[in-house]
């Protein structure tokens, strides 16, 4: 599949002119099999050992005829919007990668906020859906997939993988959950105000994730947790979560100290859940 020249030449200026966070490596590329795949990929062959153990290496595709969500599901990537994956070191392994996921969610939302997005009173703000979803208005506008890979020295790397709707989104039907895309969303309110480019999100979005892992590294979870409480979507509502063949339902009461989704169930115990499908309301019923 070959992108339009006016999609290839977009993706190739951006690239050239963009500002990155120090020690960071862009590889661009206008059409991939997923952008994780590259990531792990160029892991695998050694091409990032310069990047250990503080740096990262950030993949960007305009196109992917191959991508997934969580639980490999397949995840639409056409092109006008942001499909990047940003290959962490995670020196303390793979038990604190999981955490690298929240740093992206809170890194999305506030690069949204820069952009306008839930800036404006009445307007929707940028919410975080437990585990790896940002929404607008309700709907999911990106979501992350955090996945643990080893280099060829066999050191742990997390390969934080992030798609954000910008021009398209996936109809009715074809998601687990209702989408929506920034094309969608006046920014700052301001109807007719242009929409932003892959690129325009890209470059905040890896600023803010830069500062996030520094804070991460230096201060540990705790406030990063606490940032991604502030975007919370559905505390102290009911919740229904899918956890395979089970359905438990209950309150969704906030985050365990390791990111984990504590919830109390409609008999009154509390349960700790690691991952599952959460439906907070009637309309996100799949």
């Amino acid at each position: 599949m070959t992108a339009p020249a006016d999609d290839r030449a977009a993706l190739l200026a951006g690239a050239a002119t963009m500002a990155m966070p120090e020690g960071w490596r862009l590889e661009a590329r206008v059409v991939v099999d997923s952008t994780q795949a590259v990531a792990r990929a160029e892991l695998e062959a050694g091409r990032a050992a310069d990047l250990w153990s503080d740096r990262a290496l950030v993949v960007w595709g305009g196109e992917q005829t191959g991508g997934r969500g969580r639980q490999g599901r397949p995840w639409a990537s056409p092109p006008g919007n942001l499909y990047v994956t940003v290959a962490l070191p995670c020196p303390d392994g793979p038990r604190r990668g999981v955490e690298i996921g929240f740093l992206g969610g809170v890194a999305l939302a506030r690069a949204l906020g820069d952009l306008g997005f839930g800036a404006v009173g009445g307007l929707p703000e940028p919410r975080l859906k437990w585990p790896n979803d940002v929404l607008l208005d309700g709907a999911k506008v990106a979501g992350l997939l955090p996945e643990s890979a080893s280099d060829a020295a066999g050191r742990c790397w997390v390969l934080l993988g992030m798609g954000v709707n910008v021009a398209t989104a996936p109809p009715m039907g074809e998601t687990l959950y209702p989408a929506t895309k920034l094309a969608a969303h006046a920014p700052g309110g301001l109807p007719g105000a242009p929409v932003p480019t892959p690129a325009d999100l890209l470059m905040p979005l890896l600023a803010r994730l830069a500062a996030l892992v520094a804070q991460w590294r230096a201060a540990g979870f705790a406030p990063v947790r606490a940032a991604w409480l502030r975007h919370g979507h559905g505390l102290g509502e009911a919740v229904r979560v899918r956890l395979g063949a089970e359905t438990v339902t209950g309150v969704f009461e906030g985050l365990s100290a390791a990111g984990a989704l504590m919830l109390r169930e409609d008999g009154g115990a509390r349960r700790t859940i690691l991952a599952g499908d959460v439906f907070f309301a009637a309309r996100e019923d799949g």
